[in-house]
């Protein structure tokens, strides 16, 4: 399957990497690079559908406790729409969407 990453969600990877090299240490951030791309194969391997987010044609799946990945799949496209960092706003970040 292909992948696809908005613009936003490739913003929010970098103010990921960014906090988390700034806050916590390089382990914290490879820990969140594998959770990641253990979702990722997950999904690609398109036995699992998630959750719908919201009232939106999303899914969503938990990544961390603190990061939500917002995706659709399209012709075999998996299309990474955004990543929620949770103890924002849930109103904003569903806004965000539309």
């Amino acid at each position: 399957m292909k992948i696809n990453f908005s613009d936003e969600s490739l913003a929010d990877l970098r103010n990921i990497e960014k906090y988390l090299l700034e806050k916590w240490n390089d382990k914290i951030y490879d820990d969140f690079l594998t959770k990641f791309a253990e979702i990722i194969e997950i999904i690609s391997a398109g036995n699992v559908v998630f959750q719908k987010y919201e009232n939106t044609d999303y899914h969503k799946i938990l990544i961390t406790k603190h990061n939500t990945l917002i995706y659709t799949i399209e012709n075999n496209v998996l299309k990474i729409i955004k990543i929620l960092q949770n103890f924002q706003d849930p109103d904003n970040n569903y806004e965000s969407l539309k």
